[in-house]
């Protein structure tokens, strides 16, 4: 969908522009059905439109006929020009339901396609905006473009129409001149004095919608922190910094209604004196002889009619305008490049089963300023597990957000069975790689659907082996509604231990080729931690696995470890081989205050021999199980 925004949104987007974006989002997005019936819906605005234009004729006919006392002539005058009102009105009413439903059609794709391409933004993009912003901004740029085609079809077709009818009868009927000339000075000063008060009000109208964004955006902030709210018992102070954003809102708003009455004020005296000084003018001719009373009563007619068109002009100029202002956020965002267009790698995964990974020189910082990896190096073969130790913020998390393609890297390389990540299409790099991520986000849905969103079409054996797996089923049979159980917003119906289950039994569940353990035990107790590990260790068999963890004690059988300080790797080995050095890792091991092996005090050998003998040089390159 080609939503680019304007050069610059303070400004109304050029005619070309607006035609463009009308033509792509408007009809090219409808299907050919729907472009029909549009298409009928235009046709019977225009048949109203020219009635009602010729209406205002059939009732001077009535009247100079009935004045004139041809009664039976005035009689069917009068009969045709309330027939014509009707149907008028009657074509109005079918216009409106089906042109409902063509709007309707095109709300909910706008809404379909804007959401999609949001989801589909970088990961960066949603870190630094609000959901409930970006939500609000979706929601205004649909109502705006809903308001621009209704502005398109109810009141510039039959704009165009009844003037041109209008202005048909006038030099048909031979109106004396100084009534015509009143008449367009009428329209040209109306539509100077609308353009002037337009200008005023869009300033107001923009500055109102934002501020009516940003007041969305701080609620939504907090009902997604409301147990945070909760327990900081800070209801108070979050009420009052609601109240405020949405009293910045309304003060916006009272400014946008203050000009926008000013301007309805001086536009109605503009009329009354446009109306009285047309009839005047006209009872003037009519008291000469020059025109008959049916004539009087079409100039009245007409001025109502050409008010009518003009008035509704200025309403279309407004929405135009406000409806331009409403979709300017939603252009901007649709203007931003997706994933796909960010990756646009077209390379199969080749093989089957656990993939090797090979990071080379990988550097990469959410800032530039502020660089967090630093030429990384790791290599690990296919169906190997590779532990990565650090103190926090060593950039052991973010190492695992490049593997799954959520940045990219600001150097170096990484490889899934010899191809370049930025090769792959991010649906297939995705599909073969599963997370268990430090903190669990869940979908407001049942324990079910949150299981199978990692495989759908999983059947009900798949489903408990995984949940077995994650010690996952005996949560399951405790509760009352059992996998119908519904976990919540974010899963907060459910302990951290249980939500964090529920994402090993997810990713379990996925069959991945690549598995990322991100502290996936972190929220369990040790007893608990204890009872799951032997199932994440089969899990991890066979697949090619990375575990970032704190407690050391869960990564103690890896194939190689890895310790990062400062974006660097640092030291690298078997867990006995590590202890032995007494380096970092030896320290992070005591200050967890765990115990060694009785094995490797005595010094006997282990089933698993060491990759390396001696400390590796930061960055070098070292495979496991060589």
């Amino acid at each position: 969908m080609d939503l680019r925004p304007p050069t610059d949104p303070a400004r109304l987007s050029p005619l070309r522009d607006v035609v463009r974006q009308f033509r792509t989002v408007l009809w090219q997005g409808l299907p050919a059905a729907h472009r029909r019936r549009l298409l009928l819906v235009a046709a019977l605005v225009a048949l109203g439109a020219g009635v009602q234009g010729l209406a205002p004729l059939a009732l001077t006919t009535a009247v100079d006929r009935l004045a004139t006392g041809h009664l039976k002539a005035g009689l069917f005058a009068v009969i045709a020009y309330a027939a014509m009102a009707g149907l008028s009105r009657a074509l109005r009413q079918g216009v409106s339901l089906m042109h409902g439903e063509v709007a309707r059609k095109l709300e909910r794709d706008l809404y379909r396609r804007a959401y999609a391409h949001t989801l589909a933004l970088p990961h960066a993009v949603h870190l630094g905006r609000k959901a409930g912003e970006l939500a609000r901004t979706v929601t205004d740029g649909v109502r705006g473009w809903r308001r621009m085609m209704d502005a398109a079809v109810f009141t510039a077709l039959p704009f165009v129409v009844e003037i041109g009818t209008v202005a048909a009868v006038l030099l048909a009927v031979a109106v004396p001149t100084p009534l015509v000339v009143v008449l367009l000075t009428f329209v040209l000063v109306y539509g100077l004095v609308f353009h002037r008060g337009l200008q005023r009000q869009r300033e107001s109208f923009r500055t109102a919608a934002r501020t009516d964004a940003e007041a969305q955006g701080v609620a939504a902030d907090a009902l997604a922190n409301q147990e945070t709210v909760k327990l900081f018992a800070r209801e108070a102070l979050v009420e009052g910094r609601i109240g405020k954003a949405f009293a910045r809102g309304g003060a916006a708003w009272d400014a946008y209604n203050r000009a926008a009455t000013r301007n309805g004020l001086t536009l109605s005296a503009l009329f009354t004196l446009a109306l009285g000084a047309t009839l005047l003018l006209a009872a003037r001719e009519v008291a000469a002889g020059r025109m008959t009373p049916g004539g009087f009563v079409l100039v009245n007619a007409y001025v109502l009619q050409v008010v009518g068109p003009v008035e509704r002009l200025g309403n279309m100029a407004r929405e135009i305008v406000q409806g331009l202002d409403l979709t300017a956020r939603l252009r901007a965002l649709m203007a931003e490049a997706d994933e796909a267009a960010l990756s646009p790698g077209a390379r199969a995964l080749s093989g089957e089963g656990p993939v090797t990974v090979q990071v080379e020189g990988l550097r990469f910082g959410y800032d530039p300023r502020h660089p967090v990896l630093h030429g990384i190096n790791l290599a690990i073969p296919a169906g190997r597990k590779l532990a990565v130790v650090g103190r926090s913020g060593s950039g052991k998390s973010t190492l695992a957000r490049l593997l799954c393609g959520l940045y990219r890297p600001e150097g170096g390389t990484i490889r899934l069975n010899g191809v370049p990540v930025a090769d792959l299409p991010l649906l297939t790099l995705r599909g073969a790689v599963a997370v268990v991520p430090q903190d669990t986000v869940l979908f407001h849905d049942t324990l079910r659907a949150n299981l199978l969103f990692a495989r759908p079409e999983a059947d009900d054996a798949a489903l408990l082996e995984a949940a077995r797996t994650a010690g996952l089923d005996t949560v399951v049979e405790a509760l009352p509604d059992g996998w119908d159980t519904v976990v919540g917003e974010r899963g907060l119906r459910l302990s951290g231990g249980e939500k964090q289950r529920v994402a090993i039994a997810r990713a379990v569940l996925k069959r991945p080729r690549l598995l990322l353990l991100d502290e996936a035990t972190a929220s369990l107790d040790t007893r608990t931690e204890r009872a799951i590990q032997s199932g994440l260790e089969a899990a991890a068999r066979g697949v090619t696995t990375l575990v970032i963890a704190h407690r050391l004690s869960t990564i103690r059988d890896a194939d190689e470890i890895a310790v990062m300080e400062d974006g660097r790797i640092m030291e690298r080995g078997r867990h006995a081989v590590l202890l032995a050095q007494g380096g970092r890792y030896a320290a992070l091991w005591h200050a967890q205050e765990v115990e060694t092996p009785s094995d490797l005090k005595e010094g006997k050998q282990t089933d698993n021999p060491p990759v390396t003998r001696g400390r590796e040089r930061p960055g070098e390159m070292v495979e496991i199980g060589t």
